[in-house]
């Protein structure tokens, strides 16, 4: 029996300890966990986290495309490729969750946010989310402007 990896599943390594400082991230910001967001084992759930994710992520895009978020007129939209999670700590609830997000990496049409979650000063989770800006006609360069914008957020 050949032992090894299984090409069949798809693993990611542990992020890297910079990763776990928030100081390596340079947008931050805090988010009151709710009461719907702790399960039976008394701590936050980890859809609740991803959610918190999910959260911080969607504040800073808003922030750069601004259109992306508009209901009223379509066109560039912002899509998930991908999400991968690390879950480090426990946090309980009550409890003030502080955000930071940076961007991992800029590509034509998709980049990387990269958000970490942190309690009492320990890093509770971390996130990184490949992100595709599209239009009508599926993925599009992003413009000028908003790399800019991204490529000064780089961790």
């Amino acid at each position: 029996m050949e032992s090894g990896p299984n090409p069949l599943v798809s693993t990611v390594p542990r992020p890297h300890p910079a990763r776990l400082a928030a100081a390596s991230y340079p947008v931050h910001d805090s988010i009151d966990a709710r009461f719907a967001d702790m399960d039976a084992n008394r701590h936050l759930n980890n859809v609740a986290l991803e959610t918190l994710h999910e959260n911080t992520r969607a504040t800073l895009n808003r922030r750069i495309f601004t259109s992306a978020y508009d209901r009223e007129s379509p066109g560039l939209r912002i899509v998930t490729s991908t999400i991968v999670v690390h879950y480090l700590h426990e946090a309980p609830w009550p409890a003030l969750i502080h955000t930071a997000i940076g961007i991992g990496h800029v590509g034509r049409t998709s980049y990387v946010a990269s958000t970490a979650l942190f309690h009492d000063d320990a890093c509770i989770s971390l996130c990184d989310t490949v992100l595709v800006l599209i239009d009508d006609d599926g993925p599009t360069p992003i413009p000028d402007d908003a790399r800019a914008h991204l490529a000064s957020l780089q961790l």
